[in-house]
């Protein structure tokens, strides 16, 4: 393991935690002080899809920083949530080149999916049961991760399918402020 690996665990976790403090208070914007002269919420429905583009990109950054770099091989939880994660990127991306605003609902779908997955993953990481067969039942295969397995865990809650669900409830709520926004015009 790097030695520089649990700052970069501390800082990542530390992202984490303020991406759920903007979440929740975007979340409270939205069911309260959902007014179309509210400048914050105006502002995030400007700054989307280029919020959406810099979060998707650092999370496919990461996702393959741990998994190429430092050598943390993903369970099968993990590449199911990078298959709703990798594609938010080529949304994004598509969106800010052709500014078309198509991507939204394709989008919101991925990131809940995207948030099942990590919800689940959360759970069996907490030691409840896996009914998908994950990696941990054949121990025979020495190439396979257990969903369980624990790479980071920070500040007593922060790992990795909690950084996952972090992002696709940030993606899920600027999408439903940015689709809001534009309908009150």
């Amino acid at each position: 393991m790097p030695p520089y690996l649990d700052i970069v665990n501390k800082i990542l976790s530390l992202g984490t935690i303020g991406l759920q403090i903007f979440i929740i208070l975007l979340s409270i914007n939205l069911i309260f002080f959902r007014k179309y002269n509210n400048k914050f919420l105006h502002f995030l429905k400007d700054q989307t899809f280029r919020l959406g583009f810099l979060v998707a990109l650092g999370a496919v950054f990461l996702s393959l920083f741990y998994s190429e770099i430092v050598g943390f091989p993903p369970c099968e939880l993990c590449w199911v949530q990078r298959i709703f994660l990798y594609p938010q990127l080529i949304l994004f991306g598509m969106e800010l080149y052709k500014r078309d605003r198509s991507i939204v609902d394709f989008s919101i779908v991925f990131a809940i999916l995207g948030s099942l997955t990590s919800i689940y993953h959360v759970y069996i990481e907490n030691g409840g049961s896996s009914s998908l067969g994950c990696s941990a039942i054949n121990p025979a295969n020495t190439n396979v991760v257990s969903c369980a397995t624990r790479y980071i865990y920070e500040f007593g809650y922060v790992t990795m399918p909690i950084m996952a669900l972090s992002l696709s409830l940030f993606i899920i709520v600027i999408l439903l402020n940015y689709k809001y926004m534009s309908r009150i015009k």
